[in-house]
């Protein structure tokens, strides 16, 4: 489905989210953060223009039932849809009731029954959809003016469309009234482009055909994609010495090869590319628009803007903009899902969502101005939404616990890699003699149970300690997050030397100076590490850190053990 381009006028949808039972629900702000409803919609879909100066979005109750909305936040329907999409170029929305799928206009009054078993949305006044009696294409009014296919496309913009007329037979291509203009020989078929030219497969490889289905480039492709609305397709193809990865022309001409990091789609008529450390974008042509300047970059979203971080020695996150502009956040980095990949740009609100120093996610809209935050209290008792100015607009109220601050999770504070006790927050010295006092036992140094020994295998054994340890920081970065985020590696180290010298410097007040550096001593050797040691009575006293590179992946741990000297 192609991306909808945000209403400028249309209000904004911000996610408030907590614990059981409370959940996510939606609120409608506008563009200064001013409450145009209450969080208490579990969704809502873009708005779209209604024709006569209004706006009209799908959106569902938390019970999960939809109808639709004005730009106040009014229900234009009551909720009693099982689904409710988008509205697409021909002013429809497609929903389900009882299972199966109809057409609603901007009043959201059905204009077609739910009667389909799939719909898909409207192209060049037509839609596909599946009845019992097969699959073909409606008009706006919902009814079936070609029909009877095994699977059918999309048309495009030559009025021609793919479709496969028997059950596991070839496809071929048919005309808006339903006749068969390009027989049925090909094993797979994809819509026109407005160059005229069509992706067609003959066993596992694929070339185009033109309007007339004579071969414009034969089938020699093990990939190719859809021509996008910059008339180029990306395709994957060649022998050896000869290997293309790309995008080609309605010629079939490789106009962009792949060299390096390269996306697979274009957005906003520009296409991202990078070497691995710096990432920038070039026109359809190839030719550079925006230089590679950026640690990071997401693909522009639909309200022409990217979320973007640079790497100056210090990473500092903003919005990109697709004329080059570049505005810097004034908050520590975007919002990250649980799998630690940036959000970025929200493709129906047209907003992007930031951490802020103390906890709080601020939404940004395109020009990098803050529109609103959402901000939780300390007990997670309370949630607030607060306008661009900081008044609160809107307050909820629950259980302890059920509201989260948002902390980095990329950039994060030294304090973020410990486990929030004294040996960081400035009583190292006690823990360091809670150590010393306890019963010497064996040990391995690591961040799961360095005491269950169990899990070791021989490898491990020569890494044993006799002592206690205590782990002050751990992280481990993944090789894929390593390679997504390129200033991650120096970020950590620096964090974890603040982390190592601010315990130093708390043993060094509460045991004197250390041992030389040639008399440290190391728990553990890895790939790299450093250790500060103190003599205290029969006992060492060691802070080390520590670090092991495996697949790419790292490492990172700093301990403090007392161990037999």
């Amino acid at each position: 489905m192609t991306p909808h381009r945000p209403v400028p006028s249309a209000p904004y949808a911000v996610p408030v989210t907590g614990g059981a039972p409370f959940g996510t629900r939606v609120a409608l702000v506008d563009a200064a953060g001013a409450l145009v409803r209450a969080p208490d919609l579990a969704a809502v879909g873009p708005f779209h223009p209604d024709g006569e100066g209004g706006l009209v979005a799908p959106a569902a109750d938390r019970a999960g039932r939809w109808g639709y909305l004005d730009g106040r936040g009014r229900r234009l329907t009551e909720p009693g849809l099982e689904w409710a999409g988008a509205f697409d170029g021909a002013g429809l929305s497609r929903f389900r009731r009882a299972g199966l799928f109809g057409y609603a206009d901007t009043s959201g009054t059905p204009v077609a029954a739910a009667r389909f078993l799939a719909a898909e949305e409207f192209h060049h006044g037509l839609a596909v959809v599946r009845t019992e009696d097969g699959t073909g294409y409606a008009d706006p009014t919902g009814r079936v003016v070609i029909g009877g296919f095994d699977a059918a496309g999309r048309f495009g913009p030559v009025g021609l469309a793919p479709v496969r007329p028997v059950a596991g037979g070839p496809c071929g291509y048919v005309d808006r009234e339903g006749r068969a203009v390009i027989a049925p020989r090909f094993d797979g078929a994809r819509p026109f482009g407005t160059g005229g030219a069509a992706p067609v497969r003959i066993g596992e490889l694929w070339g185009l055909v033109d309007t007339a289905g004579e071969w414009i480039t034969e089938p020699s492709f093990r990939m190719l994609e859809p021509f996008d609305e910059n008339g180029l397709a990306y395709a994957v193809g060649g022998g050896p010495g000869d290997s293309f990865a790309g995008f080609v022309d309605c010629r079939g001409e490789r106009v962009l090869r792949r060299d390096g990091e390269m996306d697979d789609e274009l957005w906003c008529g520009l296409l991202k590319v990078g070497n691995g450390f710096a990432r920038g974008f070039v026109d359809p042509a190839g030719r550079p628009v925006i230089e590679p300047h950026y640690a990071w970059v997401e693909r522009f979203s639909p309200c022409g803007a990217a979320v973007a971080c640079v790497d100056d020695g210090t990473p500092r996150w903003g919005v990109l903009r697709t004329d080059g502009s570049f505005t810097p956040s004034p908050h520590r980095e975007p919002v990250t899902d649980g799998d630690g990949w940036v959000v970025g740009f929200d493709d129906v609100t047209g907003l992007a969502a930031f951490v802020s120093g103390d906890g709080a996610v601020v939404h940004v809209d395109d020009r990098g101005r803050d529109v609103c935050r959402v901000e939780a209290s300390g007990n997670g008792a309370c949630v607030a939404l607060r306008d661009a100015a900081g008044r609160t607009v809107w307050e909820g109220t629950a259980q302890p616990g059920t509201f989260e601050r948002a902390w980095p999770q990329l950039l994060r504070d030294a304090g973020r890699y410990t486990a929030r006790t004294p040996v960081w927050e400035g009583d190292a010295g006690a823990v360091a003699a809670e150590l010393l006092d306890r019963a010497p036992q064996p040990f391995h140094p690591g961040s799961t149970d360095p005491y269950d020994l169990d899990r070791l295998d021989e490898d491990d054994e020569e890494d044993l300690c006799h002592g206690a340890v205590h782990v002050v920081a751990s992280v481990f970065l993944e090789a894929e997050a390593l390679a997504e985020y390129p200033f991650l590696q120096d970020w950590t180290d620096a964090r974890f030397a603040e982390i190592h010298d601010t315990v130093a410097e708390h043993l060094r007040a509460a045991y004197g100076p250390p041992l030389p550096a040639d008399r440290a001593a190391f728990l553990r050797f890895g790939d790299g590490e450093r250790s500060v040691t103190w003599q205290v009575g029969e006992r060492l006293l060691v802070l080390q850190e520590w670090m092991v590179i495996g697949d790419g992946d790292v490492e990172m741990e700093i301990w403090l053990a007392a161990v037999d000297a």
